[in-house]
C-alpha cells in the first residue's frame, strides 16, 4: 500500500483529502503545518507528498526545501497546492525541484490522476535504476551483496559460491549466524555501526563457518548506498586463502599518477554504487563530464565496461572502500 502525506493547515481540505485518498486505497498520513510535516515526513518515509503553499510556522516552499536536503526523503516525488491567483507560487515551485501542482478549488479525480502518474514515473525510475545497479554488481569474480535488516537481501552467485548458501538461505541470515568465536565481536561492531549509519563504510575480516562447516576467513568491505529510496549497506566479500592477509592480482600498471585527481574522486563515487546523476552533484559537474570522466578511466584501465573498472580500481587499490 502506498503512503502519502497530506500538508495542508485548512482543516476542511485536508480532512476531505485524506477520506477521498483512503477511499482510493492509500495509506494517509496528514500534517496542518510545514514543521509537523517535515518530521512526519522523515519519520514515515512517504511514497507521495501533497503540500499546499502558504501554511504557517514553514510554508510549502521551505518544506520542500528542507526535505531535499535530507538523503531520505530528498526523491519523494511532491505535489503543490496552491491557489489560482497565486501563478508565482507555480514557477517557484517548479524551480525548487516540485514534480507538479494543483491549483483550488480542484477535483479529486484530477488528484487521483496526478497521483497516480507520478508515482508510476517514480516507480519506473527507480526500477531502472536498481537494474543498472545490480548490472553493475553482478560481477562473476567477487563476493557481491546487499545488506538491510540484518538480512542478505542480495547475494550474487559468486557470494554463494564462496559461502556455499543457496541465495534463498542467504536472505534468512545474518553475519552473526556465519560467525565462529568471539575474536569477530569488534568486525561485527564495524557491520552494525555502519547499518545503523554511524559510520559511511568499513573493512574487516570474519572468522566464519560455511554451509559445510569448514571454517574460513574472509575479507568483508561494506558501503551505505541507496537502493528503492532506502539505504542499505553494499559490499564485498572475498575469501582468505590458508588464513592469510588477502592477495589481489594487480593490475598492468598501479601507478596511480596516470589519472588525473578529478579522475580518482570519480572512481571513488563509481565504486561506491553512486550514478552518474548522483556523482554530477556531488561533485557540482555535469553529467556530460562524468561520463567523459567514466570513458576515460575505461581507457586508461584497458577496462571493457564498468563493472571491469570497479574490479580493477579494487584490485589495485585505487580507491576505498
Amino acid at each position: 500500500m502506498k503512503k502519502i502525506l497530506v500538508i495542508e493547515d485548512d482543516l476542511l481540505i485536508l480532512e476531505s483529502v485524506v477520506d477521498f485518498l483512503k477511499n482510493e486505497g492509500f495509506e494517509v498520513h496528514s500534517a496542518t503545518n510545514g514543521v509537523v510535516g517535515i518530521q512526519e515526513a522523515i519519520e514515515i518515509i512517504p511514497d507521495l507528498i501533497i503540500s499546499d503553499v502558504s501554511m504557517p510556522k514553514k510554508d510549502g516552499f521551505e518544506v520542500c526545501r528542507t526535505l531535499q536536503q535530507i538523503p531520505a526523503v530528498s526523491n519523494i516525488p511532491f505535489i503543490f497546492l496552491t491557489a489560482k491567483s497565486h501563478s508565482d507560487d507555480i514557477r517557484q515551485g517548479m524551480q525548487l525541484g516540485a514534480d507538479d501542482y494543483l491549483t483550488k478549488p480542484f477535483h479529486f479525480s484530477e488528484l487521483l490522476k496526478i497521483i497516480k502518474i507520478r508515482l508510476e514515473k517514480h516507480e519506473r525510475s527507480l526500477n531502472q535504476n536498481d537494474e543498472q545497479f545490480y548490472a553493475l554488481i553482478d560481477n562473476p569474480m567477487i563476493g557481491v551483496f546487499v545488506y538491510n535488516d540484518n538480512k542478505f537481501t542480495y547475494a550474487n552467485s559468486k557470494l554463494t559460491e564462496i559461502l556455499g548458501y543457496s541465495k534463498e538461505e542467504l536472505r534468512l541470515m545474518s553475519f552473526e549466524d556465519m560467525v565462529s568465536g568471539e575474536e569477530n565481536d569488534e568486525s561485527l561492531e564495524k557491520i552494525h555501526r555502519c547499518t545503523k549509519g554511524i559510520q559511511n563504510s568499513f573493512s574487516s575480516e570474519l572468522k566464519i563457518f560455511k554451509k559445510d562447516q569448514s571454517p574460513a576467513i574472509i575479507e568483508v568491505y561494506g558501503t551505505i548506498v541507496k537502493i528503492k529510496g532506502q539505504e542499505c549497506m553494499r559490499g564485498n566479500i572475498l575469501e582468505v586463502k590458508s588464513g592469510k592477509s588477502i592477495e589481489l592480482p594487480t593490475g598492468k600498471d598501479t601507478d596511480k599518477s596516470k589519472f588525473s585527481q578529478r579522475e580518482l574522486e570519480v572512481l571513488q563515487f563509481i565504486c561506491q554504487g553512486l550514478s552518474t546523476s548522483e556523482i554530477s552533484e556531488k561533485l557540482f559537474l555535469s553529467k556530460h563530464t562524468i561520463d567523459s570522466h567514466r570513458a576515460n578511466l575505461i581507457a586508461k584501465t584497458e577496462s571493457r565496461n564498468t563493472a571491469d573498472l570497479v574490479m580493477y580500481a579494487i584490485r589495485n587499490g585505487l580507491v576505498q572502500l
